[in-house]
């Protein structure tokens, strides 16, 4: 006996579709449970009948039964398995001529199915049919179950099945489950106006769908988990409603009680430097912006995957009290299906307290922590450190504490001509911090007037200017790519790669070693 090809990698990995009938299989088993399944489930089902109606093919063959194909000639009181009608058995109980000017000459089967003599009628003598391409068997070892498929080849299978899922209109999908739409519980706008006003009475949320359910008063014939799921795609096909729960939760909070840099991303994050070519960019000057985590800089090559990620905060991130979402922080935050804004809990590091804080993932920032930032005095250029936390919606935020001492640092003095210059200045440090990006702020709302100065100064202006300023606190009046992207980044949202490359680009810039420059005035054209 040979296995079926339907246990050959070729099959599972390259040649598996999704049929009409898997579709079909779908619909009856999500109507018969009355349950929302996930693709990795409807993607089990299906292996499991595939391998269920090859079994019973190899079973038909063994037993001396043909498998029909349209082609081929049959006699009355032969027996024929049918591929699609999951290998089915029949007896052919008549032949006889077949009518149809667009197939030419062929005939039509009468076959028999069952105790009960069900009868169905198939062509027979036809050439251009799909079903006359039988899958040819193979001599390979014996065949695997179906949970070892999907072990091996569930994931392809599943995005497979999802792609077609996806371009359905008939099934939706929410928080990763999907049922068909003609199937879900009746919600009516008088119970999301219910719904709206428990969120609000709980200021907004977050509350689980089940916290919803209680007040609003759905039937009880139906099953608590399709009532759940109903009331999920209805609240989120409404836009007051704003799913906000981390991947494996839904919950549930009030669009318009979000916090406006949630609802919005605040433009002082937005990027306003110039395209830039990144192929100028030196080996040393890509390991800086590496170093950084801005979340406007690509991935690098080869990201690994870690636990716990240390970073320099920049100017726009402390005064927003923001955290970036670089490539490498990624992975350390919940995530969620659909939602673009995830509410999580932060733990502070050091005392264990916690607060509220939101992921907007299309904006590549994390909001919350300027009442943290106040309390631990932090820097610009200080430094801290993210990691999971032991819950699956939690992280740990760690300023890297130290003992108050009064520095010389870098501090941004706005000028009488709408300029920002700088001076060195002592100020009390209690977090450890990047002397080369550290900059000293003492008025937050005086330099959001300089900054609402520069917004249309031209780029490279921009940067020489501050080129300058920065050159005159060092005695050799070289600056370091690093404090040149700190300093601009006060004034102009600004990736690393786009100010390095500035650097390599023109000539009024002198490289001098290791990643710092000077001003060569003779090249500057005002």
């Amino acid at each position: 006996m040979t296995p079926s090809p339907h246990q050959t990698a070729v099959y599972w990995d390259t040649a598996f579709n999704i049929e009409e009938a898997d579709l079909e299989f779908l619909s009856n088993l999500l109507l018969e449970d009355e349950m929302p399944l996930t693709g990795a489930e409807m993607a089990q089902a299906i292996i499991r009948r595939r391998c269920e109606r090859e079994a019973q093919a190899r079973k038909s063959q063994e037993q001396g039964t043909a498998l029909y194909l349209p082609r081929d000639t049959y006699t009355v009181g032969q027996k024929l398995a049918f591929s699609a009608l999951d290998y089915e058995v029949g007896t052919v109980m008549g032949v006889r001529p077949g009518h149809n000017p667009e197939h030419g000459d062929f005939d039509v089967l009468t076959v028999s199915f069952g105790e009960n003599g069900t009868q169905r009628e198939f062509a027979m003598r036809l050439p251009n049919h799909k079903l006359n391409q039988p899958i040819a068997r193979n001599t390979a070892a014996d065949s695997e179950s179906p949970e070892e498929v999907y072990a091996q080849y569930g994931v392809g299978i599943t995005a497979k099945l999802e792609a077609r899922l996806k371009a359905s209109s008939d099934i939706v999908r929410l928080a990763g489950r999907w049922f068909p739409r003609a199937l879900l519980a009746t919600i009516n706008e008088g119970h999301l106006n219910l719904a709206e006003a428990v969120l609000d009475m709980a200021g907004g949320g977050p509350l689980p769908t089940e916290a919803l359910l209680k007040d609003i008063g759905l039937p009880s014939s139906v099953n608590s988990r399709l009532q759940a799921f109903s009331l999920n795609y209805a609240l989120q096909e409404d836009n007051r409603f704003d799913e906000v729960g981390a991947s494996g939760a839904v919950m549930w909070y009030l669009h318009r009680l979000e916090p406006a840099e949630v609802k919005t991303k605040p433009n002082r994050l937005d990027n306003t430097a110039p395209d830039y070519d990144r192929a100028r960019l030196t080996p040393t000057l890509l390991a800086l912006e590496n170093e950084i985590e801005d979340e406007l800089s690509p991935a690098p090559e080869n990201l690994e995957a870690t636990e716990e990620v240390h970073l320099t905060l920049n100017f726009p991130h402390r005064r927003l009290g923001t955290l970036p979402i670089s490539p490498r922080l990624k992975s350390l935050f919940p995530t969620a299906f659909v939602s673009p804004r995830v509410r999580f809990t932060l733990v502070d590091g050091d005392s264990g307290e916690k607060f509220s804080g939101w992921v907007v993932r299309q904006g590549n920032y994390v909001f919350g922590l300027d009442d943290w930032y106040k309390r631990h005095e932090f820097p610009v250029g200080g430094h801290l450190s993210v990691k999971r936390g032991e819950q699956p919606d939690e992280v740990i935020v760690k300023a890297n504490k130290r003992r108050p001492t009064r520095e010389w640092v870098r501090t941004a003095v706005p000028g009488s001509d709408g300029r920002l210059t700088f001076s060195m200045q002592k100020r009390l440090i209690s977090v450890d911090y990047d002397e080369l990006m550290v900059v000293g702020v003492d008025n937050f709302a005086v330099v959001d007037e300089v900054w609402q100065k520069h917004q249309h100064t031209p780029f490279a202006r921009l940067l020489a200017d501050m080129f300058r300023e920065l050159a005159k606190l060092n005695p050799q009046s070289a600056v370091h790519a690093k404090t040149l992207y700190s300093a601009v980044n006060v004034v102009r949202r600004a990736p690393p790669g786009a100010v390095f490359a500035e650097l390599v680009s023109h000539a009024y810039y002198a490289h001098v070693g290791d990643a710092y420059w000077r001003f060569d005035q003779t090249q500057w054209a005002e």
